[in-house]
Formats: C-alpha cells, structure tokens, sequence
C-alpha cells in the first residue's frame, strides 16, 4: 500500500520534489569537493613533511652495535630501520649512529618505541618522536607542547560544513512533508502507526535524493581535480620550498563521502518525520498548513516606516520564526567553517614566514643563486 501510495504521489506532484532534489544534489556536490580536497590537504602535508624531515616515526641518536640495531629490525611491530652515521674506522662496532625506526601501527609508536629500545640496550632518553607526522595520523602524545590542530581543524571544518548542509536540507524537507499534514492524518485516523508514517516520508527521502547525491558526488570528483591544477598554476611548483601538489583519491574517501552525505540526508528528512509521525490524528486533520501567529504583535516603526505593508511584513517574519532560526543557524555556521578555514592558512602563512624566512633571511655572509645545477657540484 505506501509503495503504491509513494510511487503514485511522486508521480503525480514531480513539482514538489524539485527544492528537496536541488538541496540534496547541492549538498552531495559540497561534501564531494569538501572531503576530496581534505584527503588531497592531508596526504599534501603528510607529503611536506617527509620530504623535508623524513617519514620516520621515532628516531634514535645513540651508540649502538650491529647487534642492537638488528634486535631492532626484529622487533614485532617493526616496519623499516634506517642507520645513518655508521661507523667509518674497521672495528668499531658501537658508535654514534642515528636509526629511524618505522612502526606498522602508528598508533602503538609511543608505547613501543621504549620497550624495543629498552631489550636493544639503548637508553630510553635518547629516543626523538616525529610528532607533527604523528601528529597527522590524530597520534598524539601527552607530553607534546605543541597544540597541532591542523587534523582536528579539518574534521572541525567539515563537522561545521555537514551541520549547516543538514539544516537547509532539513527545511527543504520539511517544507514538502508540512503540506501533507492533513493527509497524513487521515492515514493516521484510518489505523496507520507512527512508524509507518516515518518509514513512508524516509523511503520517499530515499526515492527523490538517490539521483541528485549521486550526481553531485560523481560531479565533486573531477571539481577536485580541476581546484588541485587552478592551484598548482597560481603558486608555481618549489616556491616558497612548496612541491606539486598531486591528485590522490582514496578508495575510503567515496565511501566516507557517501557515508556522510547520506547520514545528512536521513538527519534532514529525520527530524521533520518523526515531528509529523508524532501529531495526534485530530492535530493533523485540523491543520491547515498555514502561518498563524500566536500573538498579535503591531510595530509602530514598521507601520511608520513602510504603512500596512511593513506591518504585514513584520507579522509574517514573527510568524515564520522556527524557519527563520534554522536558516540563520545555517548561514551562521557555514560563514564560520569558510572563516576558520581562511582563518587557517593566514596563521600558516604567517608562521612560515617568521619561523622561516624572515627569521634566516638575513643571516647569510654570501648568496649564489645557480640555475640547474646540483648540490654535488660545489664540493
């Protein structure tokens, strides 16, 4: 019966669908592009990091034989030991060498990295962490001073991002399910469940967003593509010790993008459903689906202002409130995540530049700037 009932009244009122299908496609479209560009940052970071300090996880600067190094290379856990500073002179078993060591569970790096050092015979004082690499991975360490919020920040942004998409969805929805009020309490008043109810407004949820999601998805994909290029062009490639930035896409990353629009999605149709399943059947059949204020309100400076239609106007926004606060909560956290976000990479901008540039800068007696030629050459 609600298969027939659903499938006949979409085809019947293909007009009212219309906002619902154009906010889901929307949102499929900015989550797309907002979690591909996220993954493309974080593996561009990760990128930076190891080509500037390594992709080590802990590293060791100590005196240690061959034998130590080996019962490292052994350890369980152990990805890959890198020994620099061998010893030079023959016979000299033990000396000063600095061994990176790379786990296959970042997440055990802290809590193995004493223990093996420990059975290696090296002392546990002498053990350096990777803690803005690690740092990348949500691995952190109590005692690390430095905040790196870079990851949270991320997943702060698109937190905010899916919030404001939810709340426009969710009066794209509940727009259409409001009108229906009264039919659904007929249904209601002839023994149709609450949970009947909900499931009906949730399958058409399903029938009028599957399209749009997605297109939007499918059309997020190569907008990635097309922003990593636009910003390879503008900030031209080893500049400022940047690289080329390289489009990546995960097999997780549609998963989780399609996961998250479609947890946005059920939210949205959610909460107006289960608001309209919850009315009594006299509530619904006496509803009559328009805007009624429940207390006449008449301003003097509107009436002054712009006559009758000012004062019109002004009992019309008082009536629409609810509305008005779910669009305004959506604006609001939308500007915020754009704000963080800008906020974001003037802060890195500017740590760049002093911690960097305008710190070293100066310090040099003689700069030779050579075009194409290696390092090697100036030995």
């Amino acid at each position: 019966m609600w298969r027939e009932y659903l499938s006949g009244y979409l085809k019947h009122n293909r007009m009212s669908g219309i906002s619902v299908r154009v906010a889901a496609f929307i949102s499929a479209l900015l989550l797309s592009l907002l979690c591909g560009l996220f993954y493309n940052l974080w593996n561009y970071e990760i990128e930076t990091i190891e080509r500037n300090e390594g992709g080590w996880h802990s590293r060791i600067i100590a005196e240690a034989d061959e034998a130590a190094v080996e019962r490292l290379r052994n350890a369980p856990g152990v990805a890959e030991v890198t020994v620099r500073g061998e010893a030079s002179a023959q016979g000299a078993d033990a000396a000063e060498k600095t061994i990176d060591i790379t786990f296959d569970d970042k997440r055990k790096v802290f809590s193995d990295t004493p223990r093996i050092v420990s059975e290696a015979g090296i002392l546990p004082t002498q053990i350096t962490y990777h803690y803005e690499l690690l740092a990348l991975f949500l691995v952190r360490d109590p005692s690390d001073p430095a905040p790196r919020l870079l990851f949270p920040l991320f997943l702060l942004i698109t937190g905010l991002a899916s919030f404001s998409l939810i709340v426009i969805i969710h009066n794209a929805f509940a727009v259409t399910m409001n009108a229906r009020i009264h039919q659904f309490g007929i249904f209601s008043s002839i023994g149709a469940t609450p949970r009947q109810i909900r499931a009906c407004l949730l399958q058409e949820a399903a029938v009028l967003c599957a399209v749009p999601v997605t297109a939007g998805y499918l059309i997020g994909i190569p907008a990635v593509w097309g922003i990593i290029r636009m910003s390879n062009r503008l900030v031209e490639a080893g500049t400022a010790g940047r690289h080329e930035a390289v489009f990546r896409y995960h097999p997780l990353v549609p998963v989780l993008t399609l996961a998250v629009t479609a947890v946005t999605i059920w939210i949205s149709a959610l909460i107006p459903a289960v608001k309209l399943s919850r009315m009594t059947p006299l509530e619904a059949i006496r509803n009559t689906g328009e805007l009624q204020l429940k207390r006449r309100k008449s301003s003097r400076i509107l009436a002054c202002l712009f006559g009758v239609e000012g004062e019109l106007a002004g009992n019309a926004v008082r009536a629409q409130k609810a509305a008005l606060r779910t669009s305004s909560l959506s604006l609001v956290f939308s500007f915020l995540a754009f704000t963080l976000m800008q906020c974001f990479f003037v802060t890195s901008d500017i740590s760049t530049r002093e911690t960097y540039f305008e710190r070293y800068q100066g310090v040099w007696d003689l700069m030779v700037t050579v075009q194409d030629t290696q390092l090697t050459s100036f030995e």
